[in-house]
């Protein structure tokens, strides 16, 4: 048996190790095309992989926001994926992201989508590191910093979820003065909301967390969504039951863009312009119809 000698050869496929001593010609011939034809396959991968820079959008959104944005079942925890027009996230679902997405594909342009809590995709958009979050609903304090796409995204209603045997006679939010209500953490619940200074108002970090605080009884009430709120306990097949206060405020959700990221506000004007397309198109209203069976209201695609 002959000894193998191994020769370093570099290609464009690295270095390989090869043993060239005692070859018959035919294999050398073999080797010799196999490295013919790996070269062209990896300069192929790293140059037709790289989405255009100018059909490029950077987006920041959370999970764990149903039936809006959340994860799909078994996906893997990925926070990062690149998303040409005609596919889709191994990872995220819901409403808002197809809005979105079929929006800015409508335009032909691939989204660089990044999977955060919400504190942080809030904070890499503000800083102008990301250009796109959503779904964000209006504030004056975010109207400082953000702009806000023409076209909403989804709709959502605010009000305050307590135990069933709650003692509480309703008279609008100043009927919390005093009580433990608590919030999701970076959450928007709307002026009126922000002007209660009386109630106590407790972060949580998950809806679940929430009303499992609930329970306990370590708060009195939950602020949320009712939309989104609904669709986890019945997700998570809770068994408790909550009795729901009236509705005290409302608001569409928009994509947002930091006043300060030179893009931005082109970038939101091609997702209002994607928008507009897929609902003159159908595709909108083929949305709507899919997430129907979550409760989803429509939002106004004639906004101005």
């Amino acid at each position: 048996m002959r000894p193998l000698v191994a020769v370093l050869d570099e290609t464009s496929l690295g270095y390989i190790v090869v043993d060239m001593r005692g070859m018959p010609v035919q294999y050398l011939i073999l080797l010799l095309a196999v490295f013919l034809l790996g070269a062209p396959f990896s300069w192929a991968k790293d140059h037709f992989h790289q989405p255009s820079a100018d059909k490029l959008v950077r987006v920041a959104t959370l999970t764990n926001y149903p039936p809006f944005t959340f994860d799909k079942r078994f996906a893997e925890n990925v926070q990062l994926e690149t998303i040409p027009p005609g596919l889709d996230s191994e990872r995220l679902q819901g409403y808002s992201w197809d809005v979105l997405r079929e929006s800015y594909h409508e335009m032909g342009y691939t989204i660089q989508l990044y999977i955060y809590p919400w504190i942080r995709a809030f904070d890499q958009v503000k800083a102008g590191k990301l250009d796109i979050l959503f779904p964000a609903g209006f504030n004056q304090e975010r109207a400082s910093y953000f702009n806000y796409s023409k076209e909403p995204i989804n709709h959502v209603e605010f009000l305050v979820y307590v135990r069933p045997d709650a003692k509480l006679s309703w008279n609008g939010l100043e009927s919390l003065e005093g009580k433990n209500i608590g919030v999701l953490r970076g959450w928007n619940y709307g002026l009126e909301w922000e002007r209660q200074t009386r109630i106590v108002k407790y972060d949580v970090g998950e809806i679940l967390q929430g009303f499992a605080m609930l329970d306990k009884g370590h708060l009195d009430g939950l602020a949320g969504y009712e939309l989104n709120f609904d669709y986890a306990l019945q997700q998570a097949n809770w068994r408790n039951h909550y009795k729901k206060l009236p509705v005290f405020d409302f608001t569409d959700e928009f994509a947002v863009s930091a006043k300060k990221n030179p893009d931005g506000q082109k970038l939101l004007d091609i997702f209002d312009a994607g928008k507009r397309r897929i609902v003159e198109k159908g595709i909108f209203y083929k949305i709507n119809a899919k997430w129907q069976g979550a409760g989803v209201q429509e939002t106004n695609p004639e906004r101005d």
